[in-house]
């Protein structure tokens, strides 16, 4: 499987972007930005295969845009509160997952397993 570019959207520095660097073998490489313009404006531009979006700054309207707009792109969503409503939400807007922000270990797997089905389906 080939290496796996990365787009983080969070509203603060505090994600833990070092330990998921680190911890994920596959990555090529990670972007973090701040805003859901700036969502729309990297994942195209560096052909990311996942955006893990907080949804503190990406609303599940525009979550639903960029899904539709970038369905080679598996979208894992973080919350710091986290719940059963926000992850139907989330996946009724198009996104794979939704995790505790703070839950990397969760994050990282199901990063890896959705990259790998979204790029077996883009294959087929």
């Amino acid at each position: 499987m080939p290496p796996v570019r990365v787009v983080i959207a969070n509203p603060v520095e505090g994600f833990p972007t070092l330990p998921l660097a680190a911890s994920y073998r596959r990555l090529h490489s990670l972007t973090t930005v701040h805003a859901t313009a700036e969502v729309r404006e990297s994942v195209p531009r560096l052909r990311a295969q996942l955006a893990i979006v907080d949804l503190e700054i990406v609303p599940f309207a525009e979550l639903a845009e960029l899904c539709r707009e970038f369905p080679s792109t598996a979208f894992v969503c973080v919350h710091r509160l986290a719940d059963d409503a926000m992850w139907m939400k989330s996946l009724a807007a198009g996104a794979v997952d939704c995790c505790l922000s703070s839950d990397l270990t969760r994050i990282l797997e199901n990063a890896h397993r959705y990259v790998a089905i979204k790029e077996q389906s883009s294959a087929a």
